[in-house]
Order: structure tokens, then sequence, then C-alpha cells
């Protein structure tokens, strides 16, 4: 098939990437800077506000995965014109380049972020805790989904809504001491989005909602312990974690939320391989630990 990737330059793109192209789809990658074309791919340099160019691109394609947006780390940096202009306009020009040209299949990249205040005073956070976005960048995500799900209704296109935890490059470390809460690694979104891809060309539903992170075993009885002696509780679920991070100088940061991606398991397959297990595996391989090393908290 042929796929629309915007934002193709952006961190987990550069993963989907070869991954849609050992599947033999053919790929359009848009971004507002210029980039090289993989065999099987065509490279088109443009904004995504300039719905002529959106449209271009659009031509001949069976579905959209679309990441283009401007993120929190340039909040103070651009205006809130900015935002709107890249995250909701653009996300606009999608969707009505979509209807021009008769594709109903997108996934959309949003983020926890939309949570906002209605995620203050949960323990588990689930795809129906309530949006109350707390800045400009995460009302823009609320409107990019808001499109999306109008789209879904009046023009019966199949879209699914990726909501993201953080997987902004990092340290090893920090990242890894991160997958007790809402860390993920770019590979595990990039599978995310080509299981997504899968089930809106298969038609699988209308327009649903999906939390993309990595998979905790915590459960509601876990807390307030995970707040007050967070250590004691990982130690329960990783036998030898604690000590093991202690002998790298890292401490046991505390956890506030719990994210169930069961709906993402159950209707996508979601299946993330980088997690916390996976994190104290590498951290055993290291064979000098830095003991001398200060406390590292995400």
């Amino acid at each position: 098939m042929k796929i629309l990737i915007t934002g193709a330059r952006g961190n987990f793109q550069t993963a989907l990437i070869p991954r849609l192209r050992a599947e033999e789809h053919e790929l359009v990658l848009f971004d507002i800077e210029p980039m090289d074309e993989p065999e099987g791919c065509r490279a088109i340099q443009a904004d995504i506000r300039d719905a002529a160019a959106v449209t271009y691109a659009m031509q001949g394609c069976d579905a959209v995965i679309h990441a283009a947006a401007y993120h929190s780390n340039l909040l103070g940096r651009r205006n809130e014109d900015d935002f709107y202009g890249v995250n909701v306009t653009g996300t606009h020009n999608v969707l009505r380049a979509m209807l021009l040209h008769g594709v109903h299949a997108l996934v959309f990249s949003s983020s926890e972020v939309v949570y906002g205040a209605g995620a203050m005073t949960a323990r588990t956070i689930t795809e129906q805790t309530p949006c109350i976005p707390t800045d400009y960048y995460a009302l823009t995500r609320w409107l990019g989904e808001e499109m999306c799900r109008y789209y879904a209704r009046a023009h019966h296109c199949h879209i699914a809504i990726l909501r993201y935890g953080c997987f902004s490059p990092a340290d090893w470390i920090q990242a890894g001491i991160g997958r007790l809460e809402n860390w993920i690694d770019r590979e595990d979104v990039a599978q995310a989005n080509q299981l997504a891809l899968g089930a809106v060309i298969a038609e699988a539903f209308s327009c649903e909602t999906f939390l993309i992170h990595c998979a905790t075993p915590f459960s509601e009885d876990d807390w307030p312990e995970l707040e007050i002696d967070p250590a004691a509780v990982v130690e329960r679920y990783y036998p030898g974690a604690v000590e093991l991070l202690a002998e790298h100088g890292i401490a046991v940061p505390t956890v506030h939320h719990r994210y169930d991606i069961s709906k993402a398991v159950t209707l996508l397959g979601f299946d993330p391989e980088h997690t916390f297990e996976r994190f104290l595996a590498e951290l055993r391989q290291r064979s000098t630990p830095h003991r001398d090393t200060p406390d590292i908290h995400p």
C-alpha cells in the first residue's frame, strides 16, 4: 500500500520507516526538513500548515500516519499561533486532504498530556480518564483528537488515536528507570503505529483511542505504598532489583500513576519489548557498576 507519513524525520518515525518498508509498503515521507529517499520512498519537503502541499502529498495514498507536531519541549520558544498552526491547522489539512482523495485510514499521534488536571486525582490512567488540558500544547493535542473523532463520525474514516508516554531522546538510565511509570522506547512506539495502521486499514473500528506506554505489573493494591515506599513495591515484583539499582547509584523513584495499556494489547496486539525487566538485564550486563555515581531520578 502507499502510506503518507507526516513529520517523517521525527524520533519514532525514523524507526517506523524500515518496519513498513519490510512489509513492502510504498512510503511518502513528508517533513519540513529535507530527507533522504530510501528505496521505495518519496520525500516531500513542505510545511504541514500548507494545505496545498499536504493535498499534493496525499495523492494516491491508501492510509496516513500523521505525526507532525510541535511538542511540549518547544513551549516558551514557540507562540500559541505556532502551536495552533502546526498541531490544529496541520491536522485539519491532513483530514481535509484525506477527504478530497478518498483516504479513510489514519493513525494519529497524540500524547498523555491531554489528561492534564484530569490525571491529578487518578492512580490508574485509562482512555476514559477525563481530559482537562492545562497548557496550550495539551489543548492543541486535544483539539486534534476531536477533529479526528468528527471525521470518523461524519465521513466514515477509520482512525486510531495513540496517546504516548515519554520517549524523548535521553540517557539510557533515565529512560530505563522511567519505565516504572510513563517512559516508553521509540521502537515500541513504532510497533504501536505499525499495528494501528493494520487495524485501520482492515477497518477494525471507526475511531478508538489507545494508551501507548511501557507495561508495568502494578495494581490498585500497590497504592499508597508506591508513593510512600516505592522501593519495597519494586522489590516485590522484581526481586534483587533494589540492590542492583543501588550498585549503579540509581534510586527507585516515586510512582504516581499506572498506565493501563490493556486496550492496546487487546485490540491492537501491542506488546512493548523495552520493559523494566529488560532495563534490569542491561544493568546486570554492565561489568563495572559506577558506585560513586549520584542518585539518578527521571
